[in-house]
């Protein structure tokens, strides 16, 4: 099957079966418990939609972040066509004279010199984040509405440098380039692709990606459309990352091809909790919680950090009856993860003296 771009421009190459949106847009609005509505309202001021005019006579829309002044982050996926791209903001339109292109990343940035009065977000790194961490994404539903969705981190996939962010922020079309805040109101990610399936899967690239480049004019080149390349997460199935041809697997429940796939994983990424995790859940939806146990046991070891890996373990020994190694889970949530040990508590009856 293809990826298919939001402005409907030419298909990429083929995926297989995994299915991938490169239209992203927050829905309904929420809150993060870290950020308030004026700090999130004041944040939404810096994410305007862009705009653009296609070679062939066609639209498109999209998302962009104020991250410097008179520049804006988006996707190259919304500006690949682009002939003219314009920034709006409560109806008043600015121009891009050049733009800064990392078709890899699918991170580009737009130079908008008459636009200096939009107040650059704050930044942090992709690296700090932790899984089960709450962030919120703002983008235009449709290039439209601007939308705010607070959801939480699902998880985090190495890759150059950084970590491609998962979350449970609900996107569709038009907030491709959209904003990631982490719970200080720090940006952090750019909304950039989706995994369809049963269960959608929205993934955000970091920002550190592109930020090191901002500030070098020489970086820039005329607006033109983009010849060539294609994102990290764009290529045929089998070049695609680890993390992405798992998510693909989850997501059509294939669990006999996930823990093969786990396996290579493990092999070429000897440090990494997050296969023996997936490996835990394959074993987990096969009824096979004895090498759950086993998966879920190396992640924490790898990763004695990894909250949600603890939990599925608790899970796993409940399955068994093992009470005293549910009971250690228990406590090991109650430091770690304090809301995993209360739903881990109220499914299996256990508490601590």
């Amino acid at each position: 099957m293809n990826a298919v771009c939001p402005s409907n421009r030419q298909k990429l190459p083929a995926l297989h079966s995994l299915l991938l949106s490169l239209v992203l847009a927050t829905t309904s609005v929420a809150w993060a418990d870290e950020v308030s509505r004026a700090q999130m309202m004041s944040l939404a001021r810096s994410v305007l939609k862009v705009e653009v005019v296609k070679e062939d006579g066609g639209y498109s829309l999209g998302t962009g972040v104020s991250i410097a002044p008179g520049k804006f982050v988006t996707n190259c996926h919304v500006t690949h066509d682009a002939e003219e791209i314009t920034v709006v903001q409560g109806g008043r339109r600015w121009p891009a004279v050049s733009e800064l292109i990392d078709q890899e990343y699918d991170l580009c940035v737009l130079d908008v010199p008459t636009l200096n009065e939009i107040a650059p977000v704050p930044l942090a790194s992709a690296r700090q984040l932790k899984i089960g961490q709450a962030v919120t994404a703002i983008g235009f539903t449709g290039g439209m509405e601007k939308k705010l969705r607070s959801g939480m981190v699902s998880g985090l996939y190495s890759l150059n440098g950084s970590n491609v962010i998962r979350t449970t922020t609900a996107f569709t079309s038009g907030a491709s380039g959209g904003a990631l805040f982490d719970g200080e109101g720090r940006l952090v990610g750019i909304l950039t692709f989706r995994l369809r399936g049963p269960i959608a899967y929205y993934f955000a690239a970091p920002v550190e990606w592109i930020v090191p480049r901002v500030a070098n004019a020489r970086s820039y080149g005329k607006i033109a459309p983009l010849r060539g390349g294609n994102a990290f997460w764009a290529r045929p199935l089998e070049a695609l990352p680890y993390f992405m041809q798992a998510a693909s697997l989850e997501a059509n429940s294939d669990w006999d091809e996930l823990i093969k796939l786990t396996e290579k994983w493990s092999e070429a990424e000897v440090a990494n909790a997050e296969p023996w995790f997936l490996r835990g859940i394959a074993y987990t939806k096969l009824d096979r919680r004895e090498g759950a146990v086993k998966a879920y046991l190396k992640a924490v070891n790898l990763d004695p950090d990894f909250g949600q890996a603890w939990f599925n373990l608790g899970v796993a020994y409940f399955g068994l009856g093992d009470n005293d190694e549910l009971l250690h889970v228990l406590a090991v949530l109650h430091r770690l993860a304090p809301d995993l040990a209360d739903e881990l508590s109220l499914k299996s009856g256990a508490t601590l003296q």
